[in-house]
């Protein structure tokens, strides 16, 4: 019940401001687009091969379409993602709320896992509409679901992750621009990271492909499920959620 009050109320606060419709309005004129544009690249080139004999088993939708849809969101979401999490932490903070939360009969792990789900809410809604356009356009075209639903489950988990990393900074500082701009830094960053194993030893090399939140989700608009990459992701939000939690009672305790 605790942890519904906490919930309830971060989920309220988002759309009372303006900055849950100006995120999901960018998130999907950006979708939108990229959408358009790739439905109309592979109707232009469905009608210019359709008299060669292979042409079916060339053009793919889930390969012209579907993965490359699904690969721009998670890349958007990198993008818009900290400014969900910039105020979870730091706007309380600032108005000097944050010890009247404490406060109340509420348990830290309640505190944190209410803000999170809350953020998680919003960011579902956000991606839930692009989604529903594969859907819509499968009247017309046949898609693999599966593959559609395994798409979306990668990137409803790198999103937490990226939730997870952004409500850890949120809990370090007042600002919510330094928040976000640290939050999509560090994202950046376990998003490119893997690149390096290109330039580094072998020794090493397995080691950044690893921890690599880039490696883990390509798998996913593939249409690969790998329970691996299911735990990498949970492993990363259990990671950044243990550290704020030991912040926040640090903080409290030093209260």
């Amino acid at each position: 019940m605790n942890f519904y009050y906490i919930f309830k109320k971060e989920f309220k606060s988002y759309f009372i401001s303006p900055i849950a419709y100006v995120v999901i309005l960018i998130f999907n004129v950006i979708s939108g687009f990229i959408f358009y544009a790739l439905c109309a690249y592979y109707s232009i080139v469905s009608v210019k091969y359709s008299g060669y004999p292979y042409a079916y088993f060339t053009l793919s939708p889930q390969e012209m379409v579907v993965k490359p849809l699904f690969h721009n969101m998670a890349v958007t979401s990198l993008f818009l993602l900290p400014l969900l999490t910039m105020r979870l932490f730091s706007e309380e903070k600032k108005i000097g709320t944050i010890e009247l939360l404490f406060t109340y009969p509420l348990k830290d792990n309640h505190i944190y896992w209410g803000k999170f789900i809350a953020c998680l809410s919003v960011f579902l809604i956000m991606t839930l509409i692009p989604s529903l356009y594969i859907f819509i356009l499968e009247k017309w075209v046949n898609f693999d679901k599966m593959v559609i639903l395994n798409s979306y489950i990668g990137l409803v988990f790198l999103g937490g992750s990226f939730i997870s990393i952004g409500i850890l900074i949120s809990s370090l500082t007042e600002s919510q621009v330094i928040a976000a701009m640290i939050t999509f830094g560090i994202s950046l960053l376990f998003w490119i990271i893997g690149w390096v194993s290109e330039i580094v030893s072998p020794k090493y090399s397995n080691f950044f492909d690893f921890i690599s939140l880039y490696n883990h989700y390509e798998n996913f608009p593939k249409g690969f499920f790998d329970t691996r990459d299911l735990i990498f992701y949970l492993s990363v939000c259990f990671f950044f959620s243990f550290l704020t939690l030991r912040i926040l009672i640090s903080k409290k305790y030093r209260g």
